[in-house]
């Protein structure tokens, strides 16, 4: 009977401090999991509504350099800085990235999205093909700076909170997230195209917005 009392305080003191550290060790787990998913989404959430806007003004510019009867290869020309400014975008992207950090390339590329949006409505009627394609084709140059820097944002946000266990939430959840990338896109395709059937004006407007 003594030997049975003596051994249940030495069982108790035991295992006391082995719980403590389980619960120290899952509230920490919390605290790095919650650190890590706001900025994800934040960014995530920003890259994906840019997918919208970004396959928007190109069907926007598209259509209705069609409707002003240009040419194939002349809306070709208007998009040829667009993608070229992908090569030297990526390669600027990376040093800020690693100097100022993602969140300052992702801020850059919204606002130089918008600067493009807003170069857009500058395209008049009345000018002729050559003054129109000049203008277009520096105006989608923005557009394509602003595609790649805000894809390093939301590429790279992915790398850093993806724990190397792939079975965990989070990574299911950044698997979700950027699986909508292209379906997204292609809602931009339809919106921009949809609401250039009310005016030019409005279709840039509510991309903006």
């Amino acid at each position: 009977m003594t030997d049975d009392i003596q051994e249940i305080p030495e069982t108790v003191a035991i295992n006391e401090p082995t719980n403590e550290r389980e619960d120290d060790f899952n509230s920490l787990a919390k605290s790095i999991k919650s650190k890590a998913l706001r900025p994800f989404v934040i960014i995530s959430s920003s890259y994906l509504l840019f997918t919208i806007t970004d396959g928007a003004i190109r069907m926007i510019v598209l259509l209705h350099a069609y409707n002003k009867s240009f040419s194939a290869l002349e809306v070709a020309i208007m998009f040829m800085l667009y993608e070229l400014a992908g090569v030297f975008t990526n390669l600027a992207a990376g040093f800020m990235g690693a100097k100022w950090g993602i969140k300052v390339t992702l801020i850059a590329g919204l606002f130089l999205q918008l600067f493009s949006y807003s170069l857009l409505f500058g395209w008049k009627d009345d000018w002729d093909k050559k003054t129109s394609i000049i203008y277009v084709t520096i105006a989608q140059m923005f557009a394509g700076i602003a595609k790649d820097l805000t894809k390093l944002g939301g590429k790279t946000v992915t790398k850093l909170v993806t724990p190397e266990e792939k079975d965990t939430f989070l990574f299911k959840l950044v698997s979700l997230i950027t699986g909508w990338k292209n379906s997204l896109k292609g809602v931009g395709y339809f919106a921009g195209s949809a609401l250039l059937n009310v005016s030019y004006e409005a279709a840039l407007g509510v991309m903006m917005g």
